[in-house]
Order: structure tokens, then C-alpha cells, then sequence
């Protein structure tokens, strides 16, 4: 898949994401989208903020930001369109 096409298609995927109700969508899976997005926006997990507290769910998040560090932007790109693929299938 070209690169073009790639990042069309993870754009559409974010914003069928945004317009969606996210309590529908299991707690894992939702992680798995933020640590992809976080990645593919080059976020690194050492520069978040809100993981200076010590409240559970901030650690789950830097785990799973921990995780996809080695990964490339495009497979977190791929892995985020997938996922959203599986939640809503097409046509949207």
C-alpha cells in the first residue's frame, strides 16, 4: 500500500474513531488504539505528563505505549486501521 493511500486511509480511520461512542469499545482494545495513534504521532511515553500520577489506569497506558515503541509509524498506522476496521466494518 502506498503511502498516500496509507495515511488516507488512517486519517478516515481516526475519524470514524472520533465519531463513534467510545464506551463501546473494550477497554483493551481501546488501549491498543491510543498507544498506535501516540506512536504514529511520534509521542513518546517518557514525555506524557499525565503518567507522573499513580493511578492505574495511567500505568496500563504507558505500558502499552511501552509496547509499540519498536514498531514502525506505518505498522501502528496498519494496526489502528485494522482494528477500527473489525469495530465498524465498511462502508462508512
Amino acid at each position: 500500500m502506498a503511502d498516500k493511500d496509507l495515511d488516507k486511509r488512517f486519517e478516515e480511520a481516526i475519524n470514524k474513531a472520533n465519531s463513534e461512542e467510545q464506551s463501546a469499545v473494550p477497554l483493551e482494545m481501546q488501549l491498543h488504539l491510543y498507544a498506535y495513534y501516540k506512536r504514529v504521532i511520534d509521542e513518546p511515553y517518557v514525555n506524557n505528563r499525565s503518567f507522573q500520577t499513580n493511578d492505574l489506569r495511567a500505568g496500563f497506558k504507558m505500558n502499552a505505549l511501552i509496547q509499540v515503541q519498536q514498531i514502525s509509524k506505518a505498522e501502528a498506522k496498519r494496526r489502528y486501521i485494522e482494528i477500527i476496521e473489525k469495530l465498524y466494518p465498511r462502508p462508512w
